[in-house]
């Protein structure tokens, strides 16, 4: 029992680990970058959303006809409840 314990245990750090990495990794980088591991994409008009293991970053997007688009702002929500960090110009 104890060995299981530690073993979920290990597996829970080596996680929390990995999405504190790629929420750094995410927040630092360029506008547009997607997680480290992409599960599914999904874009509508005015946000793209790019699902990680166990969280989610959206950008909201201006797509006018006709022009680049123009990202404005980001969160990166841990399991699709819990706002970490977001930002809107």
């Amino acid at each position: 029992m104890k060995k299981a314990l530690a073993v979920i245990g290990i597996l829970i750090v080596i996680y929390a680990t990995f999405a504190t990495v790629d929420c750094v990794r995410l927040k630092t980088a360029p506008k547009g970058t997607k997680p480290i591991i992409t599960v599914s994409e999904t874009e509508t008009e005015n946000r793209e959303k790019y699902t990680g293991l166990g969280y989610s970053v959206c950008y909201y997007t201006d797509k006018s006809s006709g022009e680049a688009e123009n990202i404005y702002g980001a969160e990166f929500r841990l399991f699709d409840e819990f706002l970490i960090w977001g930002w809107v110009e």
